[in-house]
């Protein structure tokens, strides 16, 4: 920057130490006057003087001197202290600088109590922080942590009602009570839980009694009824149906020793099918009442059967059985659409003896046929129809 004549104006250092400004001489007898400011100092045009009032004798050392005719003090716009002032005070404009170009700004800190623009609002002490939620009212509820007893009560009452036959029912049925006890001590959620728990746990208790006292009331009738043996007859014979013939040792291929009863004739209706190889376990009955097998003929065997009953090919054996399929189909036509053929032949040890005969049975498929093969009356239960 330069200082020439007609120059700019010289910028002034915001740093420099300011020089000391020319007093004017105080005046004996008075006080020093002190400079104006705040309000004071936009009271009294700058420049302008006032008289200064007595100030007492003179020879007390305690008095106010008094000036001199004549005497006058600069005022700056602010009493004196301990003098009043008299008259009506006198107010001026306030005096405005002009700006000084191309000085740096002066920055300095914010004063206390003005506002700062821009900057966030001040929050009392002991508020939270931005963002913050506050606790008391508007916290969102927690929802209280579920009962476990009570969830294993409806799953233990479900699963033995559906799988096990209301088995587990009083299990889950007792696991409600005790998880309703517990909620109500705790103060957890699953009443609901339990609730049904409990009441799928009794339906299963009422399903699991309902399949005991029928399990009870069958085998009841069963061994009540005089038809009990033909029930369970029947069940063997649908599982030993095809085998031919069988004893208590049946379960060995040995053929086991028995002898073939010969009080029966041809055109005899039997009660039942003979399931033992001697033919005891059937008897004689009149043939217009329900029966289930006849007598269709006596073969005559070639020879002894084998002693191993799963032997395909017993010639003695198979040879009879031909013989007893041609006679049933000749008595009876298509016989095997509604029952069967049986071979009833004798031990080995009896055909040496001389019992070389053997019975060709006809049996139907459901018991309760009426009339006779061999008189060609036969009746079957199913069909209603005669053969």
């Amino acid at each position: 920057m330069s200082n020439e004549p007609g120059g700019p104006a010289p910028v002034p250092d915001p740093y420099a130490v300011p020089e000391p400004t020319a007093t004017a001489p105080v005046p004996a007898g008075s006080y020093e006057p002190v400079a104006p400011s705040g309000y004071e100092a936009v009271r009294t045009p700058v420049g302008e003087t006032q008289p200064i009032p007595p100030q007492g004798d003179a020879a007390s050392p305690y008095a106010t001197p008094t000036p001199g005719a004549g005497d006058t003090a600069p005022v700056y716009g602010t009493p004196q202290y301990g003098a009043p002032q008299y008259g009506a005070p006198q107010y001026a404009a306030p005096q405005y600088a002009a700006p000084q170009y191309g000085a740096p700004p002066q920055y300095g800190a914010p004063q206390y109590g003005a506002p700062q623009y821009g900057a966030p609002p001040a929050y009392e002490q002991g508020a939270p922080p931005y963002g913050a939620q506050p606790y008391g009212y508007g916290q969102p509820y927690a929802a209280p942590p579920t009962e476990g007893m009570a969830i294993a009560s409806f799953v233990t009452s479900a699963v033995g009602l559906f799988f096990l036959g209301g088995l587990s029912g009083p299990v889950g049925l007792g696991l409600g009570v005790a998880a309703l006890r517990r909620i109500k001590v705790s103060g957890k959620a699953g009443r609901g839980w339990a609730i049904a728990g409990i009441a799928v746990g009794a339906v299963g208790i009422l399903w699991l009694l309902a399949i005991i006292a029928y399990v009870v009331f069958i085998f009841a009738f069963l061994a009540g009824s005089g038809g009990s043996s033909s029930f369970w007859e029947e069940i063997e014979q649908g599982v030993e149906e095809g085998s031919g013939p069988t004893s208590d040792s049946g379960s060995d291929s040995a053929l086991p020793p028995f002898t073939l009863r010969t009080d029966l004739a041809v055109g005899t209706c039997l009660s039942t099918y003979a399931w033992e190889y001697d033919m005891a376990d059937t008897e004689p009955v009149d043939c217009a009442v329900p029966h289930e097998a006849e007598v269709v003929g006596l073969i005559e065997m070639s020879g002894p059967v084998t002693m191993d009953i799963e032997d395909e090919f017993d010639s003695a054996y198979n040879e009879a059985w031909d013989a007893c399929d041609q006679l049933t189909e000749s008595l009876l036509p298509d016989y095997f659409s509604a029952g069967n053929i049986e071979l009833y032949y004798p031990h080995p040890d009896d055909f040496a003896a001389g019992a070389t005969s053997g019975y060709c049975v006809y049996y139907a498929d459901d018991a309760g046929v009426t009339g006779s093969v061999t008189a060609r009356t036969l009746q079957l239960a199913a069909l209603g129809t005669q053969s």
